[in-house]
């Protein structure tokens, strides 16, 4: 196996040379960073990344703790995470919480004992005051995405929920709907809490309010919206418009729909929020909310890194926007098209 002796007699410079390109600091002339980077490639050598991390007191690895890494919106972020540390030569750790706060604390916690240079946490609940004094105590610095439930976070970066929300409730209003139903999130979590209040400030703007509309609440879940479709066809079909809190709700609802022998938009229209992957595949393709889940965790990830180059640097307080998808699953009430 080549070593940094080796590489240095083949470039024709001293070890300390070698060390500075590996370690991608310091001041190295054009020439002899070539000349380097030749001789790695030819000799196949790979730098002992545990030695380099014992000398420089940092693991070069990121802890990402998110809420279920095997969905494809907390992938994205996981991604965007990733996108930032790889230039910075980091390695990344990804742990899922599950929206339970036993399985976010040992996750955080096992962050802290692979000595993660800093961690990115997604969470649901607020951190057992026993992690906290574990990551006081550690150092280790610590940004979080969506809700700050991290009294040490040295930064936030959020979805415009609350805007997301208000803006796609605006538009069923504006086109004529107002016996609507708001299929909603668990009320207990942030990111459902933020956009109930948007689809509030909506119907305000309308003057109307909750009382106007059917809420229902559960999980972000294909089968809630499945399960509450049902139990809402069962008892009523007078509502002409829905809003999905999520995009896998409205897909759920779709299924009820269709089982009902209603369509979209003929008989209901439907307005979703995230523009997933399967969005635009859906029949009718879905009209819904745009959010960019890769921008947050590149966002958070960038400002760790910050953080780790100057501790003392600024909290970072980011609002990420999102933006309306128009596409087939929306259509006039037949008060508005009548009128037109």
């Amino acid at each position: 196996m080549a070593t940094i002796t080796d590489v240095s007699k083949r470039a024709g410079v001293s070890r300390s040379t070698v060390s500075r390109v590996v370690a991608g600091n310091g001041y190295v002339s054009e020439a002899n960073r070539k000349a380097i980077e030749a001789a790695i490639a030819e000799l196949g050598y790979r730098p002992n990344t545990i030695a380099r991390a014992l000398r420089s007191n940092r693991s070069n690895v990121i802890g990402a703790v998110v809420v279920d890494i095997g969905t494809p919106y907390f992938a994205n972020i996981v991604y965007g995470v990733q996108r930032a540390i790889r230039p910075a030569g980091k390695s990344l750790m990804v742990s899922s919480g599950y929206a339970d706060q036993d399985q976010e604390a040992r996750a955080v916690m096992e962050m802290v004992d692979r000595s993660c240079d800093g961690i990115v946490l997604y969470l649901e609940r607020p951190m057992r005051s026993d992690v906290v004094e574990i990551i006081r105590k550690s150092g280790i610095p610590v940004v979080s995405i969506g809700h700050d439930h991290c009294p040490l976070s040295g930064g936030r970066v959020a979805l415009d929920n609350f805007d997301g929300a208000r803006h796609a409730m605006r538009y069923l209003l504006e086109q004529g709907h107002r016996n609507i139903v708001y299929l909603s999130g668990d009320p207990k979590i942030g990111d459902a809490i933020d956009r109930l209040a948007g689809v509030e400030a909506a119907l305000a703007e309308f003057g109307m309010g909750l009382g106007d509309i059917e809420v229902l609440a559960g999980l972000f879940h294909e089968n809630f919206g499945h399960d509450a479709g049902r139990a809402l066809l069962h008892r009523r079909r007078d509502f002409t418009a829905v809003f999905a809190g999520a995009d896998v709700i409205a897909a759920g609802f779709y299924l009820a729909l269709g089982e009902a022998g209603l369509r979209v938009p003929e008989d209901v229209s439907v307005i979703g929020f995230d523009d997933g992957y399967h969005a635009k595949f859906m029949s009718p393709p879905l009209t819904t909310i745009r959010q960019e889940p890769d921008v947050l965790g590149e966002r958070a990830a960038g400002h760790l890194l910050s953080l780790l180059a100057d501790p003392s640097a600024a909290p970072l307080q980011s609002l990420v926007g999102t933006t309306i998808v128009v596409r087939s699953s929306v259509a006039l009430h037949h008060s508005v098209s009548e009128v037109a």
